[in-house]
């Protein structure tokens, strides 16, 4: 008898996993959301490559109808598969055949293809595979994601290009300049597509370029197309910084930023670049400004937020930006006047003069009764951040401009309680600079066209005098007294060590005012109760 017979015989292989029905993973699906033991049946070290497996099958098949509800559960449980390269690159493959499956519109559709092209992209972020695998499976999956891009004014896939652009532009910033050497064949692509695809092509070109100009990689010739779209090829700029990581020894403690990708830093990427292309630059930029007019107003908030940075990282001057973008005030989206008050955050210089247009369109804007009611609410939520701004810019005929501005927001006698309420704040704000112009004019009409901080109080309690017939529990009531102290609040010095405080509120005109309104009567006796309800609560 030999040492091996005394051997314990070797453990069976686990049966294989029976095909999965659609019923079976639907409770799949279940166990795994609910977690606990029921998830632990299926977390053995054989069950996940097996499922797996058959969750790939299950999305070629014809006759299977959880296709979109598969693709959901395994990008939310990305981490759990996809711990190897194999499952990846399964994956990719499993998306090319699904790519090239023609559709029939019933199991192979449009909308499955572009959410397998959504979710596989999802995966691979969540999962930093560049960072952790082999650059193969990024290559892999941006090579398909290039190829179906390459069909400019393809029609039946428009919206297709326009999913697998979105996707590389999340690689794209996930990973700064990923794409660049592949640039050209971007710019060749926008300007050849003719479709409503053309937003994407163009954002996805702008991502490139911003992070082209931001990472200070300027050898990069976005003009010539000597490099082919495919085969793709992960920069080396890229493996060089991810692989000095991993050398040095903190591969396992990279930070990792808000997006789950490795956090690249510019200084990082420009070190192994040189020289510089301000002139293809500035073309491609000169490109972009010429394709606006195709953006839709999201994709002009995305298209602004990228365009910005890189005017004042090529030196470009403000009033070209200011001629392009400027119109935009005077249109009834809401997203685009937002946009302009970005530009003007940003360049604030090159619309001197034009801050009282700005104003009167956002009056305006706030009232449109026909809007939503939350974007009346914006509107003079951004007046009061331009006003804040104005006049804190200590330039006197501004701060005149503003003052006598603001003063034109009197709630409307059909706004809603709350629109009034911060109408009101935005008087009490403007009431807070009157005594200064007085001081400085010498006289009322200069300041505030004739307005006093007592007149402009008494004038703004018109518009909420209900409530001294409504019992003191009503909102008219609360708006009323909420109106009172923003007022009285603007009155006094907000000085914590000046002793005077206390004394200059109490000799307030407005204060005065209010103790006129209030108790009109000789006697306390002879006051309404509610009107002491409220005193007291003050």
């Amino acid at each position: 008898m030999t040492e091996n017979d005394d051997a314990p015989p070797p453990t069976p292989p686990p049966p294989p996993l029976k095909a999965l029905s659609s019923q079976d993973w639907e409770t799949v699906i279940e166990n795994f959301q609910q977690g606990g033991p029921r998830l632990h049946g299926w977390t053995s070290p054989h069950l996940i490559p097996a499922l797996l497996d058959q969750a790939f099958v299950s999305l070629l098949k014809k006759d299977f109808p959880l296709k979109l509800p598969l693709l959901l559960f395994l990008e939310e449980f990305a981490q759990t598969f996809f711990t190897n390269e194999d499952s990846l690159e399964r994956l990719v493959e499993t998306l090319r055949a699904a790519l090239h499956a023609p559709p029939d519109g019933v199991t192979i559709t449009y909308l499955f293809k572009e959410q397998f092209l959504v979710s596989t992209t999802s995966v691979l972020v969540s999962l930093d595979v560049l960072a952790l695998f082999r650059p193969r499976c990024t290559e892999s999956l941006v090579e398909l994601l290039l190829t179906v891009i390459n069909r400019p004014n393809h029609g039946p896939d428009r919206q297709t290009r326009a999913v697998a652009c979105e996707c590389l532009r999340e690689l794209e910033k996930c990973y700064p300049c990923l794409l660049s050497e592949v640039a050209g064949h971007v710019w060749s692509l926008c300007q050849s597509e003719r479709t409503h695809a053309s937003q994407s092509y163009i954002l996805l070109f702008t991502r490139i370029i911003n992070n082209i100009i931001y990472f200070k990689k300027y050898n990069v010739s976005i003009l010539v197309t000597s490099v082919p779209l495919v085969p793709f090829n992960v920069p080396q700029s890229i493996l060089v910084v991810l692989n000095s990581t991993s050398v040095s020894g903190r591969s396992s403690s990279r930070s990792i930023s808000s997006s789950g990708c490795s956090n690249i830093s510019n200084k990082d990427i420009s070190s192994n670049s040189v020289g510089l292309n301000y002139k293809d630059l500035r073309r491609a930029f000169a490109f972009l400004l010429e394709s606006t007019l195709v953006l839709t107003p999201c994709g002009m908030m995305e298209f602004l937020g990228m365009i910005l940075p890189m005017a004042v990282a090529l030196g470009l001057q403000a009033s070209m930006l200011k001629v392009q973008f400027f119109g935009m005030i005077y249109s009834f989206d809401p997203l685009l006047c937002h946009g302009v008050l970005l530009m003007y955050s940003h360049f604030s210089d090159a619309f001197d003069g034009q801050e009282e247009e700005i104003i009167k369109r956002l009056m305006l804007f706030s009232r449109e009764t026909h809007r939503y009611l939350v974007f009346r609410f914006l509107s003079l939520h951004w007046l009061l951040g331009l006003l804040s701004r104005l006049i804190m810019s200590k330039e006197v005929e501004k701060y005149k401009a503003v003052v006598q501005m603001g003063l034109r927001f009197y709630p409307a006698v059909f706004d809603p309680l709350t629109l009034k309420a911060l109408k009101l704040d935005l008087l009490a704000f403007c009431s807070m600079y009157l005594s200064g112009l007085t001081l400085k004019s010498g006289s009322n009409e200069e300041a505030g066209g004739g307005k006093s901080a007592v007149s402009l109080f008494e004038d703004c309690l018109v518009s909420v005098s209900a409530f001294k017939w409504l019992p003191p529990w009503s909102t008219e009531t609360a708006v009323a007294f909420r109106a009172f102290y923003r007022f009285m609040i603007a009155e006094s010095s907000h000085s914590v060590i000046d002793p005077s405080t206390t004394r200059i509120f109490m000799q307030s005109a407005v204060l005065h005012a209010l103790q006129v309104l209030l108790f009109p009567f000789p006697f306390i006796g002879q006051v309404p109760s509610n009107r002491l309800f409220l005193m007291r609560d003050i």
